[in-house]
């Protein structure tokens, strides 16, 4: 029968969630009472304050009051001003006590007797207890042992009660958390039930029934009746929940709140970021002496390029979809995609070589040719924008190729190191979504969407003389970020290049590389935004020629900020960070004597250890997700003209070092000749004193020792 499969699908934790569920039920039933009046009494109040609306906003006089401007008569009478006039007089009594005299001796006799009972506990329950535990240290530390990775006694005791007791319970909190997640509607009715008996429900149903009588009766001074109101419907949460649970729970609302600072200001940045970006021009190089994170800037650009880009494209989608409305723009992207996955579509010229060959047969094939299913005859071919007439043909063209870049699911870099990226696409075959967010993904999800930047043929950038014959890549040079380290090294300039420009080999100066960079803005360009970028950095502008360092915008890193954390500054993160320092500290020195003194494994270091490394962990996440460095970039021209502007750029450790790129990425050199050597720093001579002799000078091997002995050895 249906309802036995239907049972068969109920596991032991549906059980658990309805008896929980009838459990509350019973509480709301015997305990709160007073909640399911007062919700009667806002749903009367609700329903007379419509009506009051409806007959004042059409003008019938038919005598409709409204209640809710009323103090129930079944409420408990509470010492709490309902008119004005109250207000006043209590405010003024508030005052008064305040600031009198009785009222100060009286707050200094209660610090006082404050103070002496905090003396009490001190003297008579913590220090003896302080005074035991260093005794206790002492003996502990003393201990020593060469038990290596042994466990005592108690600890065995203690994992063997954590594995039959802890463990399943924290296994089967997890689990039902998780079940919880997936029936919601468990979730959802527990929720509405507490927000019954806390008055929750009652008082946003009390605000919609001032905020609807007040707009049309305008009897502000009501509001003294709501605040009286709402202190009765709050009243219920503090006569049943002790002030040791409500602060925590305030104490979590405000930490939450403070994270959802901490991520707009990572957004913000991360946008003023992109305004930065959209003031370069087509190549930018960074320099900078080694270590100062030119490599790291370049890589934080071209993530953020490659965001733009897709927005850009997006942009360009929903402008031509508005300039045509009335197109079936889903066939045509069906019919792309088709192509693209028949490797018929493949870059921004074969997208407008499809469009320019069906506008051909459009009209050369009148009535025979299907527009898509478009009705061009009733919503025409052309859009006047007032600066020309748009004709449709060009919008397809345009459309096409911003929907290929946008629907492009492999990297839109192209660099000579590797940079991973984990943009996700979402799509359920109609328009497709992407969630390019650097700083809400979870870092455990890192391998399951990651890609990586295509890797760099240089011959592509080349119009002249190429490095491989007949290299199939050569002219695939389009769209996207190329990024391109130590181009210096790679380019040279005028007084390092040895070759000619009529070498028959490719070299630097036959290759017309820089030609390339001049004219690349015009090969990707889509309804008037160029969708190329061109990212190097070297150590320094003079190592590379000038009619390829005079092409971009020169960067100049000069001067970063230390990490500073991007949270409010009355987060309670920050006393959290505060203690657990003291704490870690601390740890850190008893410790290292512990690992000095023992190699055993002890209760007591066990669960020491386990508490500062779980509270470590947690500050660490918070710290690397919210962490935020200001660089101070000089923007000048290539021509280096003296012309120096400044800006800042916000480097976020979440967006740039979650594993994105090697900063020795070219280590590959060394590893290569790593795999010939033999020789470990113990092998190598060591000098014999402070003065090093003529023979050890000898074994440096250096320019400077051979040219000196030539020199004696001419003299001799």
């Amino acid at each position: 029968m249906i309802w036995l499969k239907d049972l068969k699908r109920i596991n032991y934790r549906d059980f658990l969630c309805i008896a929980i569920t009838i459990a509350f039920v019973i509480v709301t039933c015997v305990c709160f009472k007073n909640s399911i009046l007062r919700l009667w009494d806002g749903l009367k109040d609700l329903f007379y304050s419509i009506c009051y609306y409806f007959s004042e906003l059409f003008g019938l006089s038919n005598g409709i009051k409204a209640t809710v401007n009323q103090i129930p008569d079944h409420s408990p009478t509470i010492d709490f001003p309902s008119t004005s006039e109250q207000f006043d007089s209590k405010w003024d009594l508030f005052f008064n006590s305040f600031v009198s005299k009785e009222s100060f001796l009286g707050y200094i006799d209660f610090c006082g007797n404050l103070l002496l009972n905090i003396l009490f506990i001190v003297l008579v329950a913590i220090v003896p207890l302080v005074l035991v535990a260093v005794f206790l240290f002492k003996r502990y530390f003393k201990v020593q042992n060469n038990n290596y990775n042994k466990d005592s006694k108690p600890l065995k005791i203690f994992k063997r009660l954590s594995l039959k007791t802890y463990q399943p319970l924290k296994r089967f909190v997890f689990t039902f958390l998780c079940f919880i997640q997936v029936r919601w509607i468990y979730l959802l009715i527990w929720c509405l039930l507490w927000a019954l008996n806390f008055n929750l429900i009652t008082i946003l149903i009390e605000f919609v029934s001032w905020y609807l009588y007040v707009i049309v009766s305008f009897d502000f001074g009501s509001i003294f009746v709501q605040i009286h109101k709402l202190v009765l419907d709050l009243k219920t949460i503090f006569d049943i929940i002790p002030i040791w649970v409500v602060i925590p729970v305030v104490l979590v609302f405000i930490y939450n709140f403070s994270l959802n600072v901490g991520y707009s200001r990572l957004y913000h940045n991360e946008r003023r970021n992109r305004g930065f970006l959209n003031i370069l021009g087509v190549v930018a190089i960074c320099y900078g002496p080694m270590g100062c994170g030119k490599t790291t800037q370049i890589s934080d650009m071209a993530l953020s390029t490659e965001i733009q880009f897709r927005d850009d494209a997006f942009k360009i989608i929903i402008e031509t979809d508005m300039h045509f409305p009335y197109f079936p723009w889903i066939n045509f992207e069906r019919a792309l995609r088709r192509l693209v996955l028949c490797g018929l579509v493949y870059d921004l010229y074969s997208c407008r070589k499809w469009v320019r060959r069906y506008r051909r047969l459009f009209y050369e094939r009148p009535g025979t040719i299907r527009l898509f299913g478009y009705d061009y005859a009733r919503y025409g071919l052309e859009y006047n924008n007032n600066l020309y007439m748009q004709n449709l043909w060009d919008a397809l063209e345009d459309y096409a190729c911003a929907y290929f870049i946008y629907t492009v699911q492999s990297s839109l870099l192209i660099s000579n190191y590797s940079i991973r990226e984990d943009n996700l696409m979402s799509d359920l075959g109609n328009f497709p979504l992407w969630n390019t967010d650097f700083f809400r993904k979870d870092s455990r999800l890192i391998d399951s969407y990651s890609r990586h930047a295509h890797i760099l043929d240089q011959d592509m950038l080349r119009l002249g003389k190429i490095m491989l014959e007949k290299n199939p890549n050569r002219n695939a040079f389009g769209f996207g970020i190329y990024v391109i380290s130590e181009i210096d090294k790679e380019r040279k300039n005028s007084k390092t290049q040895t070759c000619k420009i009529d070498d028959t080999a490719c070299n630097q100066k036959n290759d017309m590389f820089n030609v390339l960079l001049k004219m690349s803005r015009h090969a990707c360009v889509v309804a008037n935004r160029v969708f190329v970028r061109i990212y190097a950095d070297l150590q320094r502008p003079t190592s590379l020629e000038a009619d390829g360092l005079e092409l971009g915008t020169i960067i100049n890193i000069a001067d970063k900020s230390d990490m500073t954390l991007l949270l409010p500054w009355w987060s309670p993160f920050y006393v959290f960070d505060l203690v657990l320092g003291a704490i870690k500290s601390r740890f850190e020195n008893l410790y290292t004597k512990y690992r000095y003194n023992r190699s055993d494994n002890t209760l007591f270091m066990y669960i020491f250890k386990t508490v500062v490394v779980k509270l470590g962990h947690y500050s660490e996440r918070i710290t690397n997700l919210f962490n935020c460095q200001t660089l101070v970039l000089e923007l000048e021209s290539g021509r280096q003209d003296g012309k120096v502007k400044e800006y800042r750029y916000y480097r976020m450790p979440k967006k740039i070092y979650s594993k994105r790129f090697s900063t020795n990425c070219l280590s590959g050199i060394f590893e290569a000749r790593a795999e010939y050597n033999h020789v470990g720093i113990d092998d190598l001579s060591e000098y014999a004193d402070i003065m090093a002799s003529n023979a050890e000078l000898e074994q440096q091997n250096s320019h400077f020792q051979a040219d000196l002995k030539k020199y004696r050895d001419n003299a001799a």
